[in-house]
This record gives structure tokens, sequence and C-alpha cells, in this order.
């Protein structure tokens, strides 16, 4: 029972998630980008920190070295900034399903940076998974647009985020991890926010009270995903969550649908299906190693 809570957890994960983004597109220009990501990492370093500090203490130490905490917590900034701006321009589903391209992009990493040997069946899955991103965004089409690069660019830091990250998973608590990642996010964006006050305050003090309320809606949806995931990892392994992950690409065409009237022609649901059919591909081969 405890393997299919995992997958329940995961699913109701997915669409957390993709509610988390639909609240960004409604947000759209209204919050200037810097107010948003800032709002949803302030709002993740307090519950983290209060759902931690029950424990005392002691829940705060060993979380592994300050230079891997700095560079994930940047990691994860840079993909929240780029997958807001690529929401902001794009279709969600589109975003999405770009985005997703994580585990692809890992495996390239892997072959171009640390030198792993990477078989032909994962070469097979990345060439799938990059056809299916052409058959998405469609190049010298009509409907191609230069914004793609934001949520390609969110699935690259995506990417390396997660090497980062199992290079802490020894290292502690996930959700202190998360925490501390929380924390050096906030102080970055408010360092940036006092260095260039003068443009980014004027922008901040017109945001209406209920953009704001938006925002915090976004910054609890994003934290609550987070901590669903964590618990479904604890009940179920990758190998296994990683095919309902796609799931969110369901969730994502649905509120396109229920909240801005729109639904992705053929093609744009082709390519999705051609990247997630690759992206769980690719993560089989990668679990499959380990299981041996």
């Amino acid at each position: 029972m405890t393997a299919e809570a995992g997958v329940a957890l995961m699913v109701v994960t997915t669409a957390t998630f993709a509610a988390s983004d639909s609240v960004v597109k409604v947000i759209g220009t209204a919050v200037p980008l810097t107010a948003i990501l800032l709002g949803r990492y302030i709002f993740q370093a307090i519950a983290l920190g209060a759902w931690q500090a029950r424990g005392g203490i002691s829940r705060f130490r060993h979380v592994g070295t300050l230079k891997l905490q700095v560079l994930r917590a940047f990691l994860l900034l840079l993909n929240s900034a780029c997958t807001f701006a690529g929401l902001r321009l794009l279709a969600l589903p589109v975003s999405t399903s770009l985005a997703m391209m994580a585990p692809l992009i890992s495996t390239l990493l892997a072959a171009t940076l640390l030198n792993e040997e990477v078989s032909k069946a994962k070469w097979s899955m990345v060439t799938l998974g990059f056809i299916g991103m052409l058959i998405v965004v469609r190049p010298g089409s009509g409907e191609f647009s230069w914004a793609v690069a934001f949520p390609i660019g969110a699935a690259t830091t995506f990417a390396c985020f997660q090497v980062v990250s199992s290079k802490l998973s020894t290292s502690g608590d996930p959700v202190t991890t998360n925490f501390y990642t929380a924390l050096i996010a906030s102080i970055a964006l408010a360092s940036l926010l006092w260095v260039d006050q003068a443009t980014l305050l004027p922008a901040i003090r017109e945001v209406t009270a209920g953009s704001w309320l938006l925002v915090i809606l976004m910054a609890s949806l994003a934290t609550s995903g987070h901590l669903l995931m964590l618990q479904a990892l604890r009940r179920t392994p990758l190998a296994v969550l990683t095919p309902f992950g796609y799931a969110q690409l369901a969730f994502a065409t649905f509120f396109s649908w229920l909240l801005f009237g729109k639904v992705p022609d053929l093609w744009t649901v082709a390519g999705m299906i051609v990247i997630a059919v690759s992206g769980i591909g690719t993560m089989f081969m990668h679990a499959r190693p380990r299981a041996q």
C-alpha cells in the first residue's frame, strides 16, 4: 500500500506544480519577476524553517558544504526565473513540456562534462526527445517563438540542479537542504532588490493587493509540491514515480483550457507525448543498472 500511496502523492504533486505554474501565468506582468521570485522563496524559507524548527536546532545541521548549497540555490533560482519568464510568453502546455526535457539534458551533461559512458539506447532516447522538442516548437513555422529558450533553459538548469542535489543527498534531511536553498535564494534576490532599488521598488509599489495574494498562492502551491514530492520519494522508488511525473503535462493542458480557454493543437500534443516517452525511457535506463 505504501508504493501506491507514493504514486498517488506523485500525481497530486504534478497537479500542484501545474496549478502553481498556472497562477504564475495568471499573474503575468502585473508583478515584477524579481518580486515573484522573492515572494516564492521567502515563503518557502519561512514554511520549511518553521517545519524543521519543531525538531530543534539539530534539524538544521549536516547539510553538506556551503559551496554546494550556494550552487544548488543559484541553479534553482535560475530555473525558476527561466520557468516564470517562459510561462509569461508561451502557452502553459508548451512551456511545461519543454521544461520537462531535464532527464535528456542530464544524459547529455553526463556524456559531455562527466565523461560517463552513454549507451546507444540512451542516445536514442535523447534523439527522440529532441525530435519531440522540434515538433513542439516547430522552428520556421508561424507558431515558433524565440521564447522557447526560457523553458529549455529551465530544463538545462534543472538538470544541473539534479547533479548538485545528488551530491548533497547523503548530507542530511532533504527538507533542511530545501530550506537552505530557499534561504540563500531569498538573500540573493533581496540583495538584487537593494542594488537596483531605484528601478524595482517603484514597480513593486504599484502591485495590487490581489496580485500579492496570487504570489502567496503560487508560493504555497510550489512549496507544497516540493513537500509532497519528498513524501512520495520516501514511499516509492524514483524509477516507479518517474512516469507519473509526466502527468504534469495533462494537468498543464487542463489548467490551460480551464483558465485561459486554450488547448494545444495536435502537433503540440504529439510532441509532448514524444518528450514524455523519451524522458520516461531515459529514467528507466538510468535506474536499471542500480537495480542490477
